[in-house]
């Protein structure tokens, strides 16, 4: 008769116990969902990666099939903001931010401070600057009406359940 013995002051505190461990688990299970999330976040980031590497070995020829992110073409036309459109409704129609269930946006850069920014993409235009500088790269929003003609270095992450930037991957398009 052990449990005889336990005076009422023990119950209580086993009762607590069993309580904490419930409350762990609740939170870990929480912050498993939150670390799926991010992680699906980040395997759009790597789609649209692999798109924009594998697009930027073919886009220069002339029989590209997706006129809309052609290079080479007249900087006026060819711009991101149609490639964009077109990558949209056609390669990553499928593609969902999973903390919103929608399409995911293009951002310039995350803001912990801006809860409504999980899941979306940062896509970053890399400026080189003239040798000597004391910095050796600007980075700056890939906006739609810039240009695609010429090759460009870019720079791609997401925001994380926090909006804290994860750097994806840096590749040329």
């Amino acid at each position: 008769m052990i449990f005889a013995n336990i005076i009422f002051s023990d119950w209580i505190f086993i009762l607590i116990v069993i309580g904490a461990m419930a409350l762990v688990a609740y939170l870990g299970e929480i912050a498993f969902e939150h670390a799926q999330q991010t992680e699906k976040s980040k395997r759009n980031g790597e789609a649209l990666a692999t798109w924009l590497s594998d697009a930027s070995t073919k886009r220069f020829a002339e029989d590209y099939a997706i006129k809309a992110c052609a290079g080479g073409g007249d900087p006026k036309t060819s711009t991101w903001g149609a490639c964009l459109e077109h990558l949209q409704a056609n390669e990553f129609k499928d593609m969902k931010n999973p903390f919103k269930g929608q399409h995911p946006e293009f951002i310039d850069q995350c803001n912990p401070a801006d809860k409504s920014l999980t899941g979306e993409i940062v896509l970053l235009k890399v400026t080189p600057t003239p040798p000597g500088s004391a910095v050796p790269s600007i980075n700056s929003k890939l906006a739609a009406e810039d240009s695609i003609d010429q090759k460009l270095s870019l720079s791609l992450g997401i925001c994380d359940k926090g909006s804290y930037f994860v750097k994806v991957a840096d590749v040329e398009f």
